[in-house]
């Protein structure tokens, strides 16, 4: 019997080559959990990650950049959380804490903006458990390999979609969640181990209907306005400031080979990333083995 593969069966991984570069760069396509399956690369990934000098991923990991980020993510109205959200919500969300470890209450999550709150569940489990995702594995391993780091974009540019929301909208959010939550939970649905199955297939169009699927629940439907912003500002305009960051980067430093890791869902589709960047005049070519 075979032993299942550890790795991907095909890596997220783009090669990009073009005017004035003298040594291939990469993209890479994350997901933004733990699992075993997706912190261990697929041996074509690996062998570009160790090739490159420079590791960029979306957002900066460094503590500096991170504690920058905490009051954009932070109330500033001086309202506590349950107060905003009402009796109803607030009591769904203290039990749905409760779920995820009886030791969980609302307390540390009052001073947070409701987007906050409601972008952060789906990860609760995997932090809880001191799971670090892929893109901040990769950057800890690159700076361990005395390798550059940089984020493709500051966190502000990351949340501005979020923050763009009326908190009525967030308060949507939120409740949309806990719906996708609690519906999951009564079927016995694990949607981080669903989503870290289909990224080991290095499906890209199977990722990125997962990742649409994702967010149409969570925003509380296709045609909902929530969906409609996060659709225009997390993937669409968030896609064009990293085609427009890779495109400076390598201009300026032609001679290293970059590493540029994202969610994979930014490199999907006829205006992801790879295709942003061929229509800048650079050659991007997928590599699946």
């Amino acid at each position: 019997m075979r032993a299942e593969a550890e790795h991907p069966a095909k890596p997220l991984l783009w090669k990009v080559e073009g005017p004035g570069i003298e040594k291939p760069s990469y993209l890479f396509g994350t997901l933004h959990v733990g699992d075993k399956k997706v912190v261990t690369l697929h041996p074509a990934a690996d062998k570009a990650f160790k090739e490159s000098a420079v590791v960029h991923t979306e957002a900066a990991f460094d503590m500096e950049s991170q504690m920058a980020s905490m009051p954009l993510m932070m109330r500033d109205d001086g309202k506590k959380l349950d107060a905003v959200i009402g009796e109803d919500l607030a009591k769904r969300l203290a039990a749905e804490l409760k779920a995820i470890n009886p030791e969980l209450d609302a307390t540390p999550f009052q001073p947070m903006k409701t987007w906050m709150v409601a972008y952060s569940l789906p990860f609760l489990p995997e932090q809880m458990k001191g799971i670090k995702p892929l893109d901040m594995v990769l950057w800890e391993r690159a700076e361990k390999e005395g390798k550059k780091t940089a984020g493709m974009q500051e966190i502000k540019d990351q949340v501005e979609g979020f923050n763009a929301l009326t908190e009525e909208e967030q308060t949507t959010f939120l409740a949309s969640t806990l719906d996708f939550l609690e519906k999951d939970r009564r079927a016995g649905k694990d949607r981080m181990k669903e989503a870290a199955e289909i990224y080991a297939t290095g499906d890209v169009k199977k990722i990125n209907d997962l990742a649409l699927e994702w967010m149409t629940e969570v925003a509380g439907g296709k045609e909902a306005p929530v969906m409609k912003k996060l659709m225009d500002s997390i993937l669409k305009k968030r896609d064009g400031i990293m085609a427009d960051y890779i495109e400076t980067t390598l201009k300026k430093d032609p001679a290293k080979v970059h590493f540029f890791a994202a969610g994979a869902a930014h490199y999907a589709g006829a205006e992801g990333v790879p295709s942003l960047l061929e229509k800048k005049g650079y050659k991007v070519t997928r590599i699946e083995e």
